[in-house]
């Protein structure tokens, strides 16, 4: 199934050993890669496909508009290289000498974030949407706290 964005038709699939492939106009390209644009604020909007050189082929508008298979493979393909965990549970908050150390859930799994400075770590992308970023350099997202339990919320409006 092709999928016409604009005035290309274009097909991406993802091969059995999970390299993306895209065949656009009778050619075909292997290996291509996938780069957001907006990758905070616009994260299924304005993808630009390259080449394993590097060099831009294709702009995907919108995900939505993608046919099912394309969809499917550029979903999992981005969700592959821009894996940021979010964090659904502030479980503990607690500062030891300038550090801040946080346990938290998120949809990855349970983890621990030491964080020097809070107005620098915690940077909103939206009213309801922020970035976290721990000692580290590792990212989360924090996504409406004012749906997390009541103990998160708390210690939320702590951190900021």
């Amino acid at each position: 199934m092709y999928t016409d964005i604009g005035h290309s038709l274009f097909l991406m699939s993802l091969s059995s050993d999970g390299i993306l492939h895209l065949e656009q106009e009778g050619k075909g390209f292997a290996r291509v890669t996938l780069i957001r644009s907006f990758p905070y604020t616009m994260p299924d909007r304005f993808i630009s496909v390259r080449t394993a050189e590097g060099r831009e082929i294709a702009i995907i508008q919108d995900v939505k508009l993608l046919a099912e298979d394309s969809f499917q493979a550029v979903r999992e393909e981005l969700d592959r290289n821009y894996m940021i965990p979010v964090i659904t549970q502030i479980l503990t908050v607690r500062k030891r000498g300038s550090e801040w150390h946080l346990q938290v859930d998120t949809n990855y799994g349970p983890a621990e974030l030491v964080m020097d400075n809070l107005h620098e770590n915690i940077q909103p992308v939206t009213e309801s949407r922020w970035m976290v970023t721990d000692n580290e350099g590792r990212r989360f997202e924090l996504s409406d706290p004012e749906q997390m339990d009541v103990r998160s919320r708390e210690y939320w409006k702590k951190l900021i």
